[in-house]
C-alpha cells in the first residue's frame, strides 16, 4: 500500500501510510478497506490528511480510523452508532442497545440490503447518509469479546450501496433470547431520543439537535422498535420499511430552541432556565439541558411548559390541577416538581427588577 490509498470515513478523507508495516499486514489492509478506496484522489489533494499506521492489528486500526473520523465529523454531521442498510436511495439506521449487535446485523443482513456501516451511521444536514463500508469487526472467540477478528464487506459478500441514500428510518435493537419471532412494533419518539442519544455523538454541537434527531427518527411512520432473537429472520420485517412512505409521520411532535426572556418581577418567580433544545412528542417531553437529556413527567412537563414566561407558584398550582384534576398533595407535588426542575436547572426563580 502506498500513500495515495485514500479512504474516505463517512465523510473524513485520509491517505493511509503503512511505511511501519510489513508487506503482508499492509497488503492485509488494502483488502479491508477497499470498499472505503476512493479513487483518483491524492495524498495531498484538498481535505485529506494522513493517517499513518503504526499498528498491525486491523480491529485496533479501525477502531483508531473511526475515532479520528468521528473528531473531524464532530457537529457537522449527526453520528450515531448504528449499522446502515439501503435499498436505492432509502436508507434505514438500526441503533443496538445491550447485547443488540450492529456488526452481527450488518453481516447478516447486508446480504439483502446495502451495506453502509457496521457502526457508524453519519447523517448530513440533507438527510444524506455518508457511507463508511468499513471492515466488519466479529468477534472470534465468545469468551474474549474485545477480541475482534476484521473482514472485508467484499469477504462476507456484503452488498454494495447505492449513493446517494437517504435516512428514512430509524429502529432500535431489542435482542431477546427467548423469542421466537420477531417484531416490529412503533416505539413512542421520546422513548427512541433517549435511546438514540445514549448511541450518538456529539450531540450538543448539532445546531436543534433533539429537533434534528426527531426529524430523523420520525420517518416511514417511525421509530420503530425490532424485537428478534435471530437477526437474520428480521430482513422481511425491515423490507417494509423501504417500502413504507417515507414522508409520513405516525404521532405529531413540536420542538422549541431556547430563546432567552427577561424576567418581568417578584410576583411571577418561576421561569425556564436557559436549554439546549426540546422535543414534545409522543412519549412525553424531552429536554436538553446543555449535554444532558432531561425526560419530564405529567407534573414537571406541565411546570415547564408554563414558564416560558415567568409565573407565580399560585399560577403554576393552578395549572397543575387544571391538566392533572385536584389531588389532596397537588400543593406538595407542586412544591417537589418546581424544586427538582430547579435542581435539574430546568427552572430557576426569576430576579427582581
Amino acid at each position: 500500500m502506498n500513500e495515495d490509498f485514500v479512504i474516505d470515513a463517512f465523510g473524513a478523507r485520509w491517505a493511509l501510510d503503512t511505511a511501519a508495516l510489513d508487506g503482508d499486514a499492509s497488503a492485509r489492509l488494502k483488502v479491508l478497506w477497499e470498499r472505503c478506496r476512493v479513487l483518483r484522489v491524492a495524498a495531498g489533494d484538498v481535505g485529506v490528511e494522513p493517517f499513518v499506521v503504526t499498528d498491525s492489528d486491523p480491529y485496533a486500526v479501525s477502531r483508531a480510523i473511526t475515532l479520528a473520523s468521528l473528531q473531524r465529523r464532530r457537529g457537522s454531521a449527526a453520528l450515531l452508532h448504528a449499522a446502515g442498510l439501503s435499498r436505492g436511495e432509502r436508507a434505514i439506521a438500526l441503533v443496538g442497545q445491550s447485547g443488540a449487535g450492529k456488526s452481527t446485523a450488518s453481516r447478516a443482513l447486508g446480504q439483502h440490503f446495502g451495506y453502509l456501516s457496521d457502526e457508524t451511521v453519519a447523517i448530513e444536514a440533507d438527510g444524506r447518509v455518508a457511507p463508511y463500508p468499513k471492515p466488519v469487526s466479529i468477534i472470534s472467540d465468545p469468551e474474549a469479546p474485545w477480541d475482534k477478528g476484521e473482514w472485508s464487506p467484499d469477504e462476507l459478500g456484503l452488498r454494495k450501496a447505492s449513493e446517494p441514500a437517504y435516512l428514512t428510518g430509524l429502529v432500535v435493537l431489542e435482542r431477546d433470547p427467548v423469542r421466537t419471532a420477531p417484531e416490529l412494533v412503533k416505539l413512542p419518539l421520546i422513548d427512541a431520543l433517549l435511546a438514540v442519544i445514549a448511541q450518538s455523538s456529539s450531540l450538543p454541537l448539532l445546531d436543534r439537535p433533539l429537533h434534528r434527531l426527531a426529524e430523523l427518527a420520525s420517518g416511514s411512520g417511525g421509530p420503530y422498535l425490532l424485537r428478534y432473537n435471530e437477526i437474520g429472520d428480521c430482513k422481511g420485517l425491515l423490507a417494509t420499511l423501504f417500502d413504507a412512505d417515507a414522508e409520513v409521520q405516525r404521532h405529531p411532535w413540536t420542538s422549541e430552541p431556547f430563546s432567552p426572556i427577561p424576567p418581568k418581577g417578584t410576583d411571577r418567580p418561576i421561569v425556564r432556565a436557559p436549554w439546549r433544545d426540546a422535543v414534545h412528542g409522543e412519549g412525553g417531553t424531552l429536554v436538553l439541558v446543555d449535554e444532558t437529556p432531561v425526560r419530564l413527567g405529567p407534573v414537571g412537563e406541565i411546570l415547564w411548559r408554563i414558564a416560558a414566561a415567568p409565573v407565580s407558584t399560585d399560577e403554576a398550582y393552578a395549572a397543575v390541577v387544571a391538566d392533572l384534576g385536584p389531588h389532596p398533595d397537588a400543593d406538595r407535588a407542586v412544591d417537589d416538581g418546581i424544586a427538582q426542575l430547579v435542581e435539574l436547572g430546568l427552572l430557576h426563580f426569576a430576579t427582581a427588577q
